[in-house]
């Protein structure tokens, strides 16, 4: 009778193994897709996948869910991504992601301060999250609370000292407070820690125009054009100084020659222009590239992807003049003149 028993149970256990192996790589491949980061549209079609699946738990399925809002935060779906944060929260209270994303979301849609209370209970999740730290320093800086901003900006830069965006956006507190010393000390900072970081340029270039020097002002907020041509604001203060005609010719002829070098070095693969598609699907369009880092420099991202390449990618090794071109030309795909 226990032989019977024993025959019965490891019969019944190598079904199971059976069945496993049979099912495992399906459900692998699913939440294998649905968390890669680098395309987007394979994560459009899996994570819905993994949600509708009952191979997957509801921690998986607040996975999927807090994916695809990060995927509708990009394409601007505001609404749409609140609803999926939410339903991964509501699978997963412990979802700091979800927490984040639903924060910078509600932040995007002017809810500053739901965005903040959103902020709150990611960072008790996650304390050592510095993301989440930047997050809420900028919310509680457009709160009208740039104390708090920089307390939270302190904080992100002790966890990450090498955060250009922490700098910057501390810079802007401290400029709000008066103290124009800090603020410039911060945005030497992230320039030095991201030599292309346009955001940072123009700041610093407004600092410099309210301290009445024109010449360091023209000469940061031209740069800015240059490595973003979409920035209408540096536009417009070029404009008062009578120097946004040549800032805007230097402007155009990077961009002409970053797209020049996509074009021959990267249009095989990538989609190019403001809605091009990819024929490569391991190769991000170009526009995709602009809404993933509009915030930050493309530079880091741009030489990753020379230094790894995908398949069927030619030899490239651009100098530092042609890794400019390409990131103003990216940023020019977001261009509002």
């Amino acid at each position: 009778m226990m032989q019977i028993q024993l025959k019965q149970v490891f019969w019944t256990a190598l079904l199971i193994a059976g069945l496993t192996a049979f099912v495992s790589p399906a459900v692998a491949d699913a939440l294998q897709d649905c968390t890669q980061p680098q395309r987007a549209r394979l994560r459009l079609q899996s994570c819905p996948a993994v949600i509708l699946s009952s191979a997957y738990g509801p921690i998986d399925k607040s996975v999927a869910y807090t994916n695809l809002g990060d995927i509708r935060v990009e394409s601007g779906a505001l609404r749409a991504a609140i609803a999926d944060f939410s339903q991964a929260l509501r699978l997963n209270g412990a979802n700091d992601r979800a927490y984040a994303g639903r924060a910078q979301a509600r932040f995007a849609q002017g809810e500053v301060k739901r965005a903040i209370e959103d902020y709150n209970k990611a960072i008790d999740l996650a304390p050592g999250e510095s993301t989440y730290l930047i997050g809420r320093g900028h919310a509680f800086l457009v709160n009208g609370n740039p104390d708090a901003s920089i307390r939270d900006l302190t904080e992100a830069i002790r966890l990450d000292p090498n955060s250009a965006s922490a700098r910057n956006n501390r810079g802007l507190a401290y400029r709000r407070k008066g103290d124009n010393q800090s603020a410039l000390a911060d945005y030497n900072a992230a320039i030095a820690l991201n030599p292309v970081y346009a955001l940072a340029y123009a700041n610093r270039g407004n600092l410099y125009e309210s301290q009445g020097k024109r010449r360091e002002a023209i000469a940061d907020l031209t740069e800015a054009l240059r490595l973003d041509p979409s920035q209408v604001s540096t536009r417009r203060s070029l404009k008062k100084f009578s120097a946004l005609e040549p800032a805007e010719r230097e402007s155009d002829a990077r961009v002409r020659r970053g797209k020049t070098l996509v074009e021959i070095n990267c249009g095989q693969c990538h989609g190019l222009g403001p809605r091009g598609v990819s024929a490569n699907a391991n190769a991000p369009a170009f526009h995709e590239l602009r809404k993933r880092y509009q915030m930050l420099s493309l530079r880091a991202p741009i030489t990753r992807g020379i230094a790894t390449p995908h398949d069927d990618m030619p030899p490239f090794r651009p100098s530092e003049e042609e890794l400019d071109a390409i990131v103003a030309y990216v940023n020019s795909l977001g261009s509002a003149r």
